[in-house]
């Protein structure tokens, strides 16, 4: 059995748009269609899945929409799969899902199931990155973005913006073999390569590898960060003396003032003085999938 969900409301109304195309589909297919009114309400939506044995829960939408669904995937046996319909649509593209909405369809339906990894903040999973600093506060402004900046404009505007009236916190992080104190851009533990619409903040993170890559990037100018910021998107951002990548299956983050907290893209929380423990979940969630992409 399976079934199709739209979250209507993702790519700034791409999804919408699809949505006729996308029922003609799941008829032809003869499966069963549900659209979602709200976050909590993707997240019903896959637990039902769970419950009613569903095998393949094919998902249109974005990676906030596909980071709500995995909260209620995780460790079960219904493999999500992905028709990617956001505006960066980062996980997608980790995972080699095809682009276009009908072949994602398709392939969805009778594509290979695989096991990842999820990352876990606290009782939430994740299934790109977790973050806290700069791509915390940039993804505020990318969420209201104008809508004169489509697709992955967004989040290249949204680092613009902040650049403006970011201030860098003392960070704090811990991981497997050592630690790191001081002034710091953002700390991001990635589970794949991708976000922000194709920066490749971390370009040897793997999904299926048992560990996460924590990404530490210290304290820049505004002049230094207008010089590494095009590097990211080819991954050479890497080679900076400001930046540090420690591949680790625990971590722990801390900050010096109130912060927001970024999972995929959604803004999940804040924090002060608590800390955050991140950590892998191998195998946690079963997606439809090239077994080598």
């Amino acid at each position: 059995m399976n079934r199709l969900l739209i979250n209507p409301s993702a790519g700034r109304g791409k999804s919408r748009r699809a949505l006729g195309a996308l029922q003609r589909l799941a008829e032809q297919a003869d499966c069963d269609l549900a659209v979602s009114t709200s976050a909590s309400n993707l997240v019903d939506h896959a637990s039902r899945a769970v419950e009613d044995g569903v095998e393949r829960f094919l998902v249109a939408g974005g990676d906030g929409t596909f980071h709500h669904v995995a909260q209620a995937l995780a460790g079960s046996a219904c493999a999500l799969g992905l028709i990617p319909l956001g505006r960066g649509n980062d996980f997608a593209s980790d995972l080699s899902v095809p682009g276009d909405f009908e072949e994602a369809f398709h392939f969805a339906l009778t594509g290979p199931i695989r096991s990842i990894d999820l990352g876990r903040v606290g009782e939430r999973y994740f299934t790109g990155y977790c973050g806290v600093g700069f791509d915390s506060e940039a993804a505020h402004y990318a969420q209201e973005a104008p809508a004169l900046f489509r697709g992955p404009l967004a989040y290249v505007y949204s680092v613009l913006r902040t650049m403006f009236t970011f201030h860098p916190p003392m960070l704090s992080a811990g991981y497997e073999g050592g630690d790191f104190t001081g002034k710091a851009m953002f700390v991001v533990a990635c589970n794949i390569s991708r976000f922000g619409g194709g920066m490749r903040i971390a370009p040897e993170a793997r999904f299926d590898d048992g560990v996460l890559d924590l990404v530490i990037a210290k304290e820049l100018g505004k002049i230094q960060l207008l010089q590494v910021f095009p590097k990211v998107y080819s991954g050479k951002h890497v080679n900076h003396p400001a930046v540090q990548i420690h591949r680790t299956r625990t971590a722990t983050i801390g900050v010096d003032r109130a912060l927001a907290i970024a999972c995929d893209g959604e803004l999940v929380g804040h924090m002060d003085s608590e800390v955050l423990e991140v950590t892998v979940e191998p195998d946690g969630l079963r997606v439809v999938a090239p077994q080598n992409p």
